[in-house]
């Protein structure tokens, strides 16, 4: 071995050595060698200290960290800590006998869980709060701010949300902070919803949370790449947008591909319109059509080319179902898009609201709110916005008055509005003077808010401090927005945008454009503004709370959409809406997101996109924090666009026009919905009137009839076969005709006589025998019929008249709602009805069933015919069914021509008027569902109803059992939450409970002791001795009672027997009491006298026994209690199976019946 080789095996020290013990002289190869290992050497030496250095510098910040975590996680504090609430007024005379009631207390008082306040109340330290309340509360880490008393909330607050997003903040947190957080990653994955499966959800081209590169993938799996294997420029070039501002998608050089290309031109596209503008158009749900030009009079005209359009109709299916069977396929996207689907809108877990712990201290005693209604303030209370969908007559007013007080009180809210209807601003000041007589209220009306004084009224609302402000909606519109609000909220827009502009991959031409929109608005908007702008506005209000009433009037805002041709879909809005929408944004704006309550019976009338519009409204930050924002996002989400024909407001046209009739991914909108919405069905109260039920009316079939329905039959199948055209006969027209028919035969045959089996002779008999019944007391009447009302021909309302008056009913006891033409009619009419001078009124759902208190002296309803929508049902019923009603018990009718479409309609009603009812209450389980509003019956269903198919009894009778059986699923479902939610709350309470009882025990022991080591002697001057030692112990207690009122700390008082006497704090003169202390600690409540102090506590002592038996049967029935919670969550039992086994039946008679249950006709 050379000495080059030689170097390279030698550490430093050797090679020192080395070089001193050898006298020859070093070859250049040799030296060059020396030189590169001592460089190696001092290479390793440097790098050796460098990680020595890391390893020390991450062993220090592992050790500084961990004594930081120490520091925020321990609960010990400064000799020298003052408590804030001592001094607060808000604790003075407050006191709990324990940490579970110091805790109701909080939330009664200040609406939220506060550690401080509740130690301040209980006497406890904040340690020994935390752990009793363990599991009944949990301290959020985003809001805890590392302070140990800091971010507590209940249960029900914190498990209640995006779990998945939650268990990530808690597992991160948890590893930050060493273990402090694992409490909320067991309570978290205990409740955790369950996995939706893969089938369950609906994905087509267009849905929203779809990453585009899957788009672009099902583009290259179809037609493959047009540059085969040449990745990168499919990478630079052929890319799918989209941006979630707009929610629009563009799909980048849709001519890619040849026109000679068979898949795009041919299989799943036409010469006229290629399969890529067909995906880009369905992914942005745009109609599809294809239109010719041509000359007429040297200017163009486009024609709508129906062969074409019907054949890349066909050709959008195809691709639709061509996505759909490709995209589950893949293991990897399988999972990818089931995780994206979960995280988003999945793991979402609703919040129920128990508001039993709210007393209303404020409140008239004559007033007392039912457990739904103190539910909802308590929902009010805790939630950012509130939409209180309660049926009509529910007593949303005093729920909403209730709220407003409460939040008052506690601080929550400074300065409440109120929004009603012009008409009943006096009716809203009565209830609110009903419920708080000593309320401050402002209330403007028309006449009070004329220009000369309107400035003088804001001024009063700035300056004083009002309990509410009652305010008309005409006034209320009248408040201006200030040109700062308008500025900013488009430049918010515009920087939006151009935030989007900065991210590759999402910027479409539609947001490009859009962005150059609002640069024109903004410039528009600045130089519209001039000097003269009044100087109040209404963001200078401080509104903090805004409360809406019969908020359904202001549904009809502006949709930004690019989908077209779509009923009930807005594109301008009303001005009065604008204005509601950018009021609420002030007021949530001003309070960080806060501060509105929508009030309506009906927030669903026309559409399920009645609920964007609600969550625009209320959930705007909610549904951009999951990219639903956009109303194309929405839609994309939850919505399926088809063609319906539809009807015009006249009833007599009929047009065909594209809808969103099929609804999908309900559960997740539904629970979506659930964190606003608070929704509660009438039921029976001492208030309301007692409805026991429909009475259906059965009209016997004429032998015309029959024959009517058998050319009802022959046109259905006439429109199936395409042999009339859909202008001339469809099957809206036809299910009109039928309804019409089931109302009286001569609307649709003039010539037909009239006959006793008719609804008009069967109405009129009952309305006359209930009038004579009720003639010493002036009961009340209501006739409701839609579609035959008062004209010059033949109509129901003069047949109705002129048939009470022949049974001897006088005429002037008989009105028209339809004859009241001016507000001062009317106004005269309902209060000629409400004193019984006007016993029967017949009117039509518009006219006669929305905001028309009438219930006074109602004692019968009746629906002569169908109404086309179940909120038509809420809103007539909502005339009867109400508060303010007189009569102990009321009735309904119904009248329903056997063998017609009146059963199977009611029917259908009721199944909307449910699933609208599980929707807004969270309970929704079908997946999918046609709209609320579409009632038009399909081929199936008018043949099988025409040829009297008893398959429809049973298909009926199916679902409505399957109905029953989801519900109890529901209940279920909850109950068994419940469950898990007192079970997480027992191991504090068992081991609290425990504490108190083994301190109590040896309290016991101590006091035997002392008793026996301190024994009463028989000598007077023993007995006198203790006589003035006990009389001097009370003086002295008593005179520091009386000077310790309101004080900010307890003080020990002296000892008794072997007991500190503890004199609280915050007590007030008219409640006195002392705490005894020893092991444990216990309340006794003192009375007013000096004599009774001490026999007060010797009683308490000879009675600690009691006391122990007492804690000791509590601890029992705690453990008794986990145990029975554990059993019961270990069944497992559900309905499941028989839902299933339903479900089955279902689709089967639906087959048979050609009936599709969601889209309604498979025929």
């Amino acid at each position: 071995m050379d000495n080059y080789e030689l170097f390279e095996q030698l550490s430093f020290d050797e090679l020192l050595k080395f070089v001193e013990t050898q006298s020859l002289k070093f070859s250049s190869k040799e030296l060059a060698g020396l030189t590169n290992r001592t460089n190696d050497i001092k290479s390793n030496v440097k790098k050796k200290e460098f990680k020595e250095r890391r390893c020390k510098e991450k062993e220090q910040q592992e050790l500084m960290h961990k004594k930081h975590v120490d520091e925020v996680t321990s609960m010990d504090l400064p000799l020298d800590f003052e408590n804030i609430f001592n001094t607060d007024e808000r604790t003075y005379g407050v006191h709990a006998e324990s940490v579970s009631d110091g805790l109701i207390i909080c939330l009664n008082n200040l609406g939220y869980v506060d550690i401080e306040y509740i130690s301040s109340v209980t006497g406890e330290s904040y340690k020994d709060v935390i752990c009793a309340l363990k599991g009944s509360i949990f301290q959020n880490p985003e809001t805890w701010n590392e302070c140990f008393y800091k971010g507590w909330e209940t249960a029900d607050e914190y498990l209640s949300g995006n779990m998945l997003s939650k268990l990530r903040i808690a597992k991160k947190a948890n590893k930050e902070y060493m273990g402090y957080f694992k409490d909320n990653i067991d309570a978290i994955e205990k409740v955790l919803p369950q996995s939706i499966a893969i089938n369950d959800i609906y994905i087509t081209l267009g849905s929203p949370w779809v990453p585009t590169d899957i788009i672009e993938d099902f583009i290259q799996h179809l037609f493959g790449n047009p540059y085969r294997g040449n990745v990168e420029y499919r990478r630079n070039h052929y890319v799918t947008l989209h941006d979630d501002v707009t929610g629009s998608w563009e799909i980048k050089e849709k001519n890619r591909y040849p026109d000679y290309d068979v898949g795009t031109t041919q299989t799943y596209g036409t010469k006229r319109m290629s399969a890529l503008h067909i995906i880009e158009k369905t992914l942005n749900m745009r109609n599809i059509a294809v239109y010719d030009t041509r000359k007429i009079n040297n200017k163009t005209i486009r024609e709508l080319n129906k062969t074409e359009t019907l054949a890349v109709v066909e050709k959008q299916k195809k691709l639709i179902k061509a996505f759909q069977d490709w995209v589950w396929t893949d293991d990897n996207r399988k999972q990818r898009l089931k995780n994206i689907y979960e995280n988003k809108f999945g793991c979402v877990r609703q919040r129920n609201f128990d508001g039993s712990f709210l007393s209303f201290p404020n409140m008239s005693s004559e007033v007392k709110l039912y457990p739904y209604q103190k539910n909802a303030v308590a929902r009010m209370i805790f939630s950012a916005n509130t939409l209180l969908a309660h049926d009509v007559g529910a007593g949303k007013t005093y729920e909403m008055i209730a709220a407003g007080q409460e939040l008052k009180r506690m601080r929550l809210s400074n300065k409440n509005m109120y929004v009603v209807p012009n008409n009943i601003v006096g009716q809203w000041k009565d209830i609110f003077e009903k419920m708080y007589p000593n309320a401050k209220l402002l209330c403007i009306d028309p006449k009070s808010f004329k220009p000369n004084v309107r400035e003088e009224v804001l001024n009063s609302i700035i300056n004083n401090d009002y309990d509410g402000i009652i305010i008309a909606y005409s006034c209320f519109e009248q408040i201006p927005i200030s040109k700062e609000f308008i500025i900013e909220q488009l430049e918010n827009k515009k920087s939006e945008l151009e935030q989007l502009l900065n991210q590759a991959g999402r910027i479409t031409a539609v947001s490009s454009r859009k962005k150059e929109y609002i640069e024109r608005q903004l410039i528009e908007t600045v130089s519209s503004f001039c000097d003269s702008f009044e100087k109040i506005c209404f963001d200078d209000l401080g509104i903090t709370r805004l409360f809406v009433d019969e908020a359904h009037n202001f549904k009809n805002v502006f949709i930004d959409t690019k989908i077209n041709g779509v009923l009930g879909i807005s594109s301008t809005g009303s001005k009065k809406c604008k204005d509601m929408m950018d009021k609420v944004h002030i007021v949530q704006k001003q309070n960080d997101g806060k501060g509105v309550v929508f009030a309506t019976g009906t927030p669903i009338t026309n559409s399920i996109t009645d609920v964007y519009v609600m969550q625009k409204y209320l959930q705007s930050g909610e549904l951009a924090l999951i990219e639903l924002q956009s109303f194309d996002n929405w839609i994309g989400m939850f919505a399926e666009k088809q063609q319906n024909f539809e009807i015009d407001v006249d009833t007599l046209r009929y047009r065909i026009v594209p809808r969103f009739s099929k609804f999908h991914n309900l559960p997740e909108l539904t629970t979506l919905l659930s964190s606003i919405a608070d929704f509660h069905r009438v039921d029976k109260s001492q208030d309301i009137p007692d409805f026991k039920g429909y009475i259906d009316e059965i009209i016997p079939k004429t032998k015309e009839f029959e024959e009517y329905l058998k050319e009802i039959s022959e046109r259905a199948d006439m429109v199936r076969g395409n042999q009339v055209s859909r202008k001339d006969d469809n099957m809206l027209k036809i299910t009109t005709d039928g309804r019409k028919a089931a109302l009286d035969l001569r609307l649709v045959l003039p010539d037909t006589q009239y006959t006793q089996n008719s609804k008009v002779a069967y109405c009129v008999k009952k309305v006359s025998d209930i009038y004579y019944q009720n003639k010493s007391n002036k009961a009340t009447q209501l006739i409701f019929c839609d579609i035959s009302t008062p004209k010059a021909d033949f109509n129901i309302y003069d047949e109705l008249k002129e048939n009470l008056i022949f049974e001897g009913i006088p005429q002037d006891e008989i009105a028209f709602i339809h004859d009241a033409t001016t507000l001062a009619k009317r106004n005269q009419l309902f209060k000629d009805f409400n004193s019984g001078k006007v016993r029967i009124l017949i009117g039509s759902t518009f006219k006669l069933g929305i905001g028309v208190n009438i219930q006074k002296r109602l004692v019968a309803l009746h629906h002569l015919d169908v109404p086309w929508r179940p909120a038509d049902i809420t809103q007539r019923e909502g005339r009867i069914i109400r508060q303010g009603n007189t009569n102990q018990e009321i009735k309904i009718f119904r009248y329903i021509t056997k063998g017609s479409f009146d059963a199977y309609s009611w029917q259908l009603l009721e199944t909307k008027q449910d699933f609208i009812s599980k929707l807004l209450s969270g309970s929704l389980c079908e997946r999918s569902s046609t709209d609320v509003e579409n009632t038009v019956l399909d081929y199936a269903e008018v043949k099988a109803l025409a040829i009297g198919n008893p398959k429809i009894k049973e298909r009926v009778e199916t679902a409505n059992e399957l109905s029953k059986y989801f519900a109890l699923q529901k209940r279920f479902t909850d109950t068994k939450i419940q469950m898990e939610k007192e079970l997480l709350e027992l191991p504090s309470k068992i081991e609290n409970q425990r504490k108190c009882l083994f301190n109590c025990k040896r309290d016991i022991e101590d006091y035997s002791r002392w008793c026996k080591d301190n024994p009463e002697l028989p000598n007077k001057e023993y007995r006198k001795k203790l006589a003035d030692s006990r009389r001097m112990l009370r003086e002295s207690i008593n005179n520091q009672l009386q000077n310790y009122i309101l004080e900010t700390k307890e003080r020990n008082a002296g000892k008794y027997k072997c007991f500190d006497i503890i004199l609280p704090a915050n007590m007030t003169k008219e409640k006195r009491y002392i705490w005894i202390s020893h092991f444990g600690r216990y309340y006794i409540e003192l009375g007013n006298t000096e004599l009774g102090i001490l026999p007060r506590i010797d009683n308490f002592l000879n009675s600690l026994d009691r006391h122990y038996e007492k804690l000791s049967n509590g601890l029992k029935e705690l453990v008794e209690m986990q145990i029975d919670l554990k059993n019961e969550l270990e069944k497992n039992e559900n309905y499941q199976e028989k839902i299933d086994e339903l479900k089955s039946r279902l689709e089967k008679i639906d087959i048979e019946l050609g009936v599709d249950i969601n889209g309604r006709n498979k025929a």
